[in-house]
């Protein structure tokens, strides 16, 4: 009996300390887009994305507000074990717009992370 609990407590170490559970535990809550491609935002628009964490995912909430008037889209994303992060937001239309970002850096305060697929532009947050 002994050796199925330390085995369980183990076991339950290892799954906690994924890659995955860290890096969601880093991006949970508010962020706000300072740059794109190293180009400072219109000071009319600003960004925002809320991570809510779920497992090894979760629940995402983009807000972007030009000249004072917010869209706000919501949608789940997925944390991947090349470093990589899958993020499905719905359309006001119906349907799903998925898209693939890279992790490029991310630290308590700091994410960037590049998009991984129509045109790979670099996106850097700030919380």
């Amino acid at each position: 009996m002994k050796q199925i609990v330390v085995f369980s407590t183990l076991l339950l170490a290892l799954f906690s300390c994924s890659p995955e559970a860290t890096t969601n535990k880093k991006i949970a809550g508010m962020w706000y887009l300072v740059s794109i491609d190293d180009q400072s935002l219109d000071t009319d628009y600003k960004e925002q994305l809320h991570f809510a964490p779920d497992g090894r995912g979760g629940t995402i909430t983009e807000t972007k507000t030009t000249k004072g008037i917010p869209k706000v889209t919501y949608g789940t994303y997925a944390l991947l074990k090349s470093g990589s992060i899958s993020i499905s937001r719905t359309k006001p239309e119906g349907g799903y717009d998925d898209q693939g970002y890279d992790f490029t850096s991310i630290t308590d305060n700091n994410l960037t992370i590049t998009q991984n697929m129509n045109g790979h532009k670099v996106y850097v947050y700030k919380k």
